[in-house]
C-alpha cells in the first residue's frame, strides 16, 4: 500500500536520501556587489555577512538521483556562520513540485514554482526566470574559452521552520548547512548583462546592482549533504520567514458577504 510504506520501501527511501546526487548540470551565474546594509538586512541574525557584499544570480538545469530532471533559478547572499563561509539562499525557483518539496521539506530551501530556461548559441548564453507572467531574471553572457576541469565544495545556508495558521512561528527555526561536493568539467567566463525585475511576491527589483562581475558557465555534477547547525531566534527570523512567502494580502479575490 503506497500510502503506508513497507520496511523495504522505507529503507530504499533512506538509502536514496543518504546518497543524493545532481548530475548533468548546466549553470549560468553572475555575481554582483550591493550595499553592505542591504546584505545585513537580507541575512538572518545568526549569519554574518561574507567578506564582500556579494549576491549571486543563477539559472540552471539538472538531472538527479532523487527528484528527476528539473530547471532552477536562485539568488544567493554571501554569508558565514561562526567563521564557516557559504551562501544564504535568498530565493529559489523550481519548474515542478517534486524538487520544490524535496528542497523545502528536507533542506529548508525557500523554493517556489517558476519557469527557468537556458539557451546557448556557441559562446553566447541567455538565462531567464519567469513566474506568474513576470520575467524576474534575464541574464546574458558572452563566454570565453573553457578553463575546466575543477573540483570545489559549495556551501549553502537555509532555514527550516513551521508557520502556524495565524502567521506566527511555531517554535525556534533551525539553521541548516548544505554542502555540495562538485566535480566541474567545463568552466567558461565572460562579460554579463543582468536585468532583475520584481513583483510584490518576488521583489528582485529591490536588489541594487552596484558592481556587476563576469558571468560563469559550468557543466558540473555534485553530491549533496545537509545537517542542522543551530537553533534560531523566532522573533528575529519572522520578517524573513514571511518574506519567503507570497504576499497573501495581495492575493485576495473574494470575501463572504457582510
Amino acid at each position: 500500500m503506497g500510502y503506508r510504506r513497507t520496511p523495504e520501501e522505507i529503507a530504499a527511501v533512506q538509502a536514496t536520501l543518504a546518497d543524493v546526487e545532481f548530475v548533468g548540470g548546466e549553470s549560468l551565474s553572475v555575481d554582483f556587489l550591493t550595499r553592505p546594509d542591504t546584505v545585513r538586512a537580507l541575512l538572518p541574525a545568526e549569519l554574518d555577512p561574507g567578506a564582500s557584499p556579494r549576491l549571486t544570480v543563477q539559472v540552471s538545469r539538472w538531472r538527479s538521483s532523487c527528484v528527476g530532471d528539473f530547471a532552477a533559478s536562485a539568488v544567493y547572499v554571501s554569508a558565514s556562520h561562526r567563521g564557516v563561509p557559504g551562501d544564504y539562499v535568498l530565493c529559489m525557483f523550481m519548474d515542478s513540485d517534486v524538487p520544490t518539496l524535496f528542497g523545502r521539506e528536507l533542506y529548508g530551501e525557500p523554493k517556489k514554482i517558476g519557469t527557468s530556461t537556458l539557451w546557448r548559441n556557441d559562446g553566447h548564453m541567455t538565462g531567464r526566470l519567469e513566474r506568474h507572467g513576470a520575467r524576474l531574471v534575464e541574464l546574458e553572457a558572452d563566454l570565453g574559452e573553457d578553463r575546466g576541469p575543477v573540483e570545489v565544495v559549495g556551501r549553502n545556508y537555509n532555514v527550516k521552520y513551521e508557520l502556524r495558521p495565524d502567521g506566527t512561528l511555531a517554535g525556534a527555526p533551525t539553521l541548516m548547512r548544505a554542502e555540495f561536493a562538485q566535480r566541474t568539467t567545463v568552466v567558461r567566463r565572460g562579460p554579463a548583462r543582468l536585468r532583475l525585475q520584481g513583483t510584490v511576491h518576488d521583489p528582485l527589483h529591490e536588489l541594487e546592482v552596484l558592481d556587476l562581475r563576469d558571468a560563469v558557465y559550468v557543466e558540473t555534477g555534485m553530491k549533496a549533504t545537509c545537517a542542522p547547525v543551530e537553533s534560531m531566534d523566532p522573533d528575529a527570523f519572522l520578517p524573513l520567514a514571511l518574506g519567503r512567502c507570497d504576499y497573501w494580502p495581495a492575493l485576495g479575490t473574494a470575501r463572504l458577504p457582510a
